[in-house]
């Protein structure tokens, strides 16, 4: 008998390798992961699947980080959220708590940094 189902973690980056890190520390610690390296595929995951944590880029062609979880939440209101940023400043900050993020990992981020904030803000919401 499965003790909890596997917690799903949806990754948004326009960046390819920030995905790709993403998707295997977290796979490697037993989540289920989709990647996403725009607001309209991500857009398309949650239509389909739900996902008990987005983690989203700041700044993406298109769409942002803002606008993707915006989205996110109207399907799932209750989806926790990771925002990933190299725009660690005031403005973006400011922005951030207004969308009530539970988390904020400055990039470059190390795996260990990911892994330590994808825990505490799942342990939080379980």
């Amino acid at each position: 008998m499965m003790s909890e189902r596997r917690k799903k973690i949806l990754v948004v980056d326009d960046a390819g390798p920030v995905v790709v890190l993403c998707v295997n520390v977290l796979q490697a610690l037993g989540y289920a992961v989709q990647g996403a390296n725009n607001g309209e595929v991500a857009l398309g995951h949650l239509e389909r699947e739900t996902f008990d944590l987005v983690i989203v880029d700041y700044k993406m062609p298109g769409m942002s980080g803002f606008q993707v979880l915006e989205r996110a939440r109207e399907r799932h209101p209750d989806i926790a959220s990771v925002l990933v940023t190299g725009h660690g400043t005031p403005e973006v900050m400011k922005e951030a708590a207004k969308h009530s993020f539970d988390a904020i990992l400055l990039k470059p981020f190390t795996s260990n940094e990911l892994r330590t904030t994808v825990d505490q803000v799942l342990r939080g919401r379980s």
